[in-house]
């Protein structure tokens, strides 16, 4: 009789988490997780979740909603000796670990030169998105992807800023142009909006609140711009128009959190930042990530040392 109990019991209990698992994802087609400024702050600190943390959050709301794209808004491999030293390979390995989907170039990730940015592009498992950089005239990126989200389609483009010129040395950047963002934005939401017909149209720019506001006040189409640059934090987004902008402060302090309805004519979102303290509650650090970044500053000892 108390065996009978026992089952009972457990099934009860598995029988609530797959009710809870439902009504958590119900009403929610797409999810965006965004990160900005990490400015190579890749390791676990005092109310930093690093990529390790980040990868284990990006796993759980992995498991309880069906589609879930991690963006990341610009100036992120480059800032602290684990990344400097290895120039960005260590933040790309990490962002592929956690399995990032977009990433816009920051003005600091030209730090390294734009030859190595593009060294590093070859590494990454995600896309490198802009739609306003240029070298000698030719598009030194892929301006926008078209991700394909369940029933619906996603256009994402990106957008860096022209302050890249005056933020980083420009040795950096010869030959590198920056074009106009209101331009390119118009372009590429007409593109996605009428040859692809997308039902979602996503800006992730390295561009900054005021530059934003002033892009999406002129350019109508973009639901959800995800930006970076700034470091502001937006704790529930800021709605200019019909535009959502989110950002989520610098150094992984915060993870972004978009929840997207796609079923009615427009796309019905939701945005908040889950704190370090919080995410930390929540999950254990991954522990192959939080172990690599052993590897990384071994690596970084032995190149110093030089065997």
């Amino acid at each position: 009789m108390r065996l009978d109990k026992r089952i009972f019991v457990s099934i009860f209990l598995a029988f609530v988490l797959f009710i809870s698992s439902l009504v958590f994802a119900a009403g929610v087609d797409l999810v965006i997780l965004h990160t900005n400024d990490i400015h190579g702050r890749i390791e676990i600190g005092d109310g930093m979740l690093g990529m390790p943390y980040i990868r284990a959050l990006v796993e759980y709301y992995r498991e309880r909603y069906d589609h879930v794209l991690v963006m990341d808004a610009g100036d992120t491999i480059h800032g602290r000796p684990i990344t400097d030293r290895l120039e960005g390979e260590s933040a790309v390995i990490s962002m592929n670990l956690v399995g990032y989907d977009f990433m816009v170039p920051g003005n600091h990730d030209f730090n390294y030169g734009y030859d190595r940015l593009l060294e590093l592009e070859e590494m990454m498992e995600f896309h490198l998105v802009a739609a306003n950089v240029f070298k000698d005239g030719v598009l030194l990126f892929n301006p926008y992807v078209v991700k394909e989200v369940g029933d619906y389609s996603i256009g994402v483009f990106g957008l860096a800023t022209s302050d890249t010129y005056t933020t980083t040395h420009p040795n950096n950047i010869i030959g590198i142009e920056f074009g106009d963002m209101i331009e390119a934005s118009r372009k590429y939401v007409d593109l996605l909006r009428n040859e692809y017909k997308v039902d979602m149209v996503i800006a992730v720019g390295h561009v900054g609140t005021s530059a934003t506001k002033a892009v999406v006040s002129q350019v109508q189409g973009i639901d959800l711009f995800v930006d970076g640059h700034s470091h502001c934090l937006h704790l529930r987004g800021e709605w200019v128009g019909d535009t959502l902008i989110v950002q989520a402060n610098e150094y992984t302090k915060y993870l972004g959190m978009v929840t997207i309805d796609l079923s009615g004519e427009r796309p019905v979102m939701e945005a908040r930042v889950i704190p370090a303290s919080e995410g930390k509650e929540l999950v254990d650090p991954d522990e192959e990530l939080d172990e690599m970044m052993q590897e990384f500053r071994d690596e970084i000892r032995r190149l110093i040392l030089g065997f």
